[in-house]
């Protein structure tokens, strides 16, 4: 009797990547503070965001500190300070070495975690477009959280030069040119952290020490 070949195993691909966390915004609904330090059961937003990215060269631009061991992590400050998320992207692009993949996650995402393996689970499908410049979040009501995506590096570099100007450019605008696919993760995925309800929903607090103008109560 002739023995059928086995099947050869199927090797998950996964995108050769780099990372980007937009960290630097001025988090005036919560009173200045440094919001990415806000934390739950012990791990910060920041550290959140880190955990998500994996162990790939990844840049935080903006401030935050990282409590737990960190390799492969720098930061930079986007130009000029507060220029919002473009300069952010501009900024985290221009100091890394050019992996053919970025991705770019906000720091004030709580449940980032669960979002970022499906993104990346979409890029390995068979068949992925060629010509589709990325993948990006959108909850169940199908709205996109550009700031929680995969992008290819080339596509984002020649989308910020097409720019008039990267201050105060949105998110919007500078992704206006790419074709990119929208993923659903979970909803609380895509929610990020911008007042003190959204602290209390997450269940989040300011450790002590950490820089702010006022306590989140």
């Amino acid at each position: 009797m002739t023995r059928q070949p086995e099947p050869e195993p199927v090797v998950e691909r996964r995108p050769d990547r780099q990372a980007i966390v937009v960290a630097g915004g001025r988090a005036s609904r919560l009173g200045g503070i440094d919001k990415c330090a806000l934390e739950g059961n012990g791990t910060s937003l920041l550290e959140r965001a880190l955990l998500a990215a994996g162990p790939v060269d990844t840049v935080i631009v903006g401030r935050g500190t990282v409590t737990q061991s960190a390799t492969r992590v720098r930061y930079v400050d986007e130009t000029p300070r507060f220029g919002g998320p473009v300069a952010a992207i501009a900024a985290g692009l221009a100091s890394l070495d050019g992996q053919p993949w970025t991705l770019v996650l906000a720091g004030d995402l709580p449940e980032v975690g669960s979002a970022v393996p499906l993104l990346l689970a979409a890029f390995g499908r068979p068949r992925f477009p060629a010509a589709v410049d990325g993948v990006v979040a959108a909850d169940g009501g199908g709205r996109v959280q550009p700031l929680l995506g995969l992008y290819r590096t080339t596509a984002l570099e020649r989308a910020l030069h097409a720019l008039p100007a990267i201050d105060g450019a949105s998110v919007r605008a500078l992704l206006s040119p790419l074709v990119l696919a929208a993923i659903t993760v979970p909803h609380a995925s895509c929610a990020d952290v911008d007042t003190p309800d959204d602290v209390r929903r997450f269940g989040l607090s300011l450790p002590d020490g950490a820089a702010g103008v006022e306590r989140v109560a």
